[in-house]
């Protein structure tokens, strides 16, 4: 019988917790004098600016639906990663007591969660292994594994899906075994699932569940009796777990065919890993990340358990080290034959790029396969040829390190620096095979030597990709921000032209046509780039743009605003004398296809101000050109919604220059009215003649019914939970 977590387990949890907040501790610092800042990169011109709008409407008690800032407009909580149904993106803002999210507080969140996963994983290890050592050596080799502090921590939604791997797991070790208090595991097992999904990157979703369900099916093959019954435990952990993901899932199901993605061809969806790359799960920092490494500990008593051979654990051994195999295959994407015919056989991979993500497969299992050889250390033959390898790699070391003193001197610490790197597996292998010397004595030992493998890799890679030792504020801090910009006129948008990049725009309320969004909308990207920027600007209401000092000027009347360094870059911030309006009354239409609208939109002869482009037939009787200009005030606005006063002579439509997306709704003096797509990407809204009062608003039925399914989700969970019978 398993017992529950002690006292004696709390210290390790506390350790785990305390060794890799140490690792981190420049992050979290509020010293001037020793705080360091994630380098810019994704981290902080892509995910911290979305985290810190969602965090800010959150904290207003809006839910973010939608980012008008970004790309001329964006369906915010449809993409994934924007994270804006995530529970801990809510308890945050809930928690911070109306203060804004500071990049410093986003870094501490997003290591927490390296914490979370180790605990999670030292829970799973603890039922499997039924040995704390083990436990806790599984858990400091997975939670600095070198996949999760590699690139991912510059991506947190990674972080955030894969930290409830081992939870997940743990839940699903619990329910199929017939562990007491059914319910509390099946709880576990269906949160976890949808906290998987909700953590916002969905390719890595999509290798935690394969792994969830290839070892939920080891679980139920190994099982004599109640198969079936495990099978509709399974299913209910699905069915009860997406339905929690309802919001989003739906949401994103509605995204996915207005992106670019369905257009990617297969060379760039298939990069992975190259061969030589494999050689990084023994040899840390090969490159610029480690994904493979998870310490040479780990990977000597992984290669002990496959090696053993033994009935006893046959089937942990063919599961992992099965998943291990496909696993790193699928990592090297199209230098393999395995990731295009998995592409032939789920199309729905046609929506991934980065194969070598699937690298956190093969790093999970190797830790498993360890943990479940740990009472089988290595055999005297298997100890016999380890020492034949360590000896005779040593004598090469030894042999490189006389050669290098004979190259000249300005080689050295390049030379150095690369026997370094390959010194360090050695050491950590010599440690290691002297250890298992003691077996078991020294097993607490060895999970020592572990947590500073993994734990000074972590460190290195953080001092080498992650970095840097600034003010966190000030390296996230953005370039514009609306006090710069002239606060009288109407509503206009700030053209950056490719020179601030990010999502800093979402972080201080300044609207952009340019952005980094992971879901970008295709019809928008297509009019940026193929319709003159002229026009663009004309439809989308630009006032103010970015422009270096080597360009040309533009053909506009304009004044100087304010000088910014860009980087290396000097830039300057310009406004128009005149800014352009974002709405206007269109007395003429056609309907064309989205291509035969581009061509006319770069056609010198067609005048889009006069004659709006409409991707379908909407008929509008009495509609001419009026002899009187039409007027129109702005009322109203907020991101998901906006209202005008119109009023027009003659009908018409009204074409406002933000983007048009599934979801917005309009209404005329509150009778419904359509919002027709127009120039393949902009609002239109049909207006009688006469004042009225236009009110627009984004209120998709994917989010409403998701809703509606994740709140029927979650009773019938807490329903499940409390009729869970000891």
């Amino acid at each position: 019988m398993r017992r529950p977590l002690g006292l004696a387990d709390s210290g390790v949890l506390l350790a785990l917790a305390g060794w890799i907040a140490l690792l981190y501790w420049p992050f979290w610092s509020g010293d001037p004098r020793a705080q360091a800042a994630f380098r810019p990169g994704d981290f902080t011109e892509h995910h911290y600016p979305f985290a810190a709008y969602a965090h800010r409407r959150l904290q207003a008690g809006q839910l973010p639906l939608w980012d008008p800032y970004t790309l001329g407009g964006h369906p915010f909580a449809a993409d994934i990663q924007a994270q804006a149904f995530y529970p801990v993106r809510w308890a945050v803002a809930f928690l911070s007591q109306g203060h804004p999210l500071s990049a410093r507080a986003y870094a501490a969140e997003t290591i927490a969660h390296l914490i979370l996963t180790a605990w999670g994983a030292y829970g799973f290890f603890r039922r499997t292994a039924r040995d704390r050592a083990a436990a806790a050596f599984g858990a400091f080799a997975w939670g600095l594994s070198g996949y999760l502090t590699g690139y991912p921590l510059q991506d947190p939604p990674i972080v955030a899906s894969l930290a409830w791997l081992p939870w997940l797991l743990w839940g699903l070790a619990g329910l199929l075994e017939g562990a007491p208090h059914p319910g509390r595991w099946r709880a576990l097992a269906i949160l976890a699932w949808a906290m998987t999904f909700l953590g916002g990157h969905t390719q890595t979703t999509l290798y935690v569940y394969l792994i969830a369900l290839a070892f939920a099916g080891a679980q139920l093959g190994a099982r004599q009796a109640g198969r079936a019954r495990g099978a509709r435990e399974l299913a209910r952990v699905i069915l009860l777990g997406t339905g929690l993901t309802a919001a989003p899932l739906l949401a994103t199901l509605e995204l996915i065919p207005w992106t670019e993605r369905t257009e990617w061809t297969f060379p760039q969806r298939a990069g992975g890993f190259e061969l030589w790359e494999l050689a990084g799960t023994f040899w840390p920092q090969l490159t610029l990340w480690s994904p493979l490494y998870v310490g040479i500990p780990t990977l000597l008593l992984a290669l002990a358990n496959l090696a053993a051979g033994t009935p006893e654990g046959q089937l942990p051994r063919i599961l992992w080290g099965g998943l291990a195999g496909v696993g790193g295959l699928w990592a090297l994407g199209g230098e393999a034959a395995l990731y295009p015919a998995l592409v032939r056989l789920l199309p729905v991979l046609e929506l991934f790029r980065n194969q070598e993500r699937a690298a956190l497969i093969p790093a999970w299992c190797l830790v498993a396969l360890a943990v479940e050889g740990w009472p089988r250390p290595p055999t005297e033959s298997l100890r016999r040829a380890l020492r034949w390898i360590i000896g005779g790699t040593g004598l090469l070391l030894l042999g490189a390190l006389l050669l290098i003193q004979a190259q000249d001197i300005s080689q050295w610490p390049r030379l150095h620096r690369l026997l370094s790197q390959a010194g360090w597996p050695w050491a950590m292998a010599t440690g290691a095979l002297l250890l298992l010397r003691g077996w078991p004595r020294t097993r607490w030992a060895l999970v020592a030597l572990l947590a500073l493998d993994v734990g000074s890799v972590a460190w290195r890679t953080a001092e080498a990709g992650h970095r840097v030792w600034q003010d966190p504020e000030a390296v996230a801090a953005p370039p514009i921000t609306p006090d710069m910009l002239p606060a009288s006129g109407p509503p206009y948008r700030v053209d950056t032209r490719g020179h601030a990049t990010g999502n800093w725009t979402a972080q201080v309320g300044v609207e952009d046509l340019h952005g980094s969004v992971t879901l970008a909308l295709r019809p928008f990207l297509r009019f940026r780039q193929q319709v003159p920027g002229e026009r663009v600007w004309a439809l989308m209401g630009v006032g103010c743009y970015l422009q270096r000092a080597d360009e040309p000027p533009l053909p506009f009347p304009s004044r100087p605003v304010r000088s910014l360094m860009l980087g290396e870059k000097a830039v300057e911030l310009r406004c128009l004398e005149v800014p352009f309006s974002r709405f206007h009354l269109m007395y003429e239409a056609v309907v064309f296809d989205d291509e035969t609208a581009l061509r006319a939109l770069r056609d010198a002869a067609f005048d889009p101000l006069r004659t709006v482009i409409l991707d379908r037939l909407w008929p509008l009787p009495g509609m001419s050109p009026p002899s009187t200009p039409p007027r129109l005030t702005v009322q109203a606005w907020a991101p998901e919604a906006l209202q005008l006063e119109v009023w027009t002579e003659k009908p018409g439509f009204l074409v406002i220059g933000d983007v048009w997306y599934p979801g917005w709704q309009a209404w005329v003096d509150g009778q419904p009215a359509p919002v027709l797509r127009a120039y393949t990407t902009l609002r239109a809204v049909p207006v009688p003649a006469g004042a009225h009062v236009v009110i627009l608003r984004y209120e998709p039925l994917s989010v409403r019914l998701g809703l509606a399914l994740s709140g029927l989700s979650f009773a019938l969970l807490c329903l499940s939970a409390f009729r869970g019978r000891p």
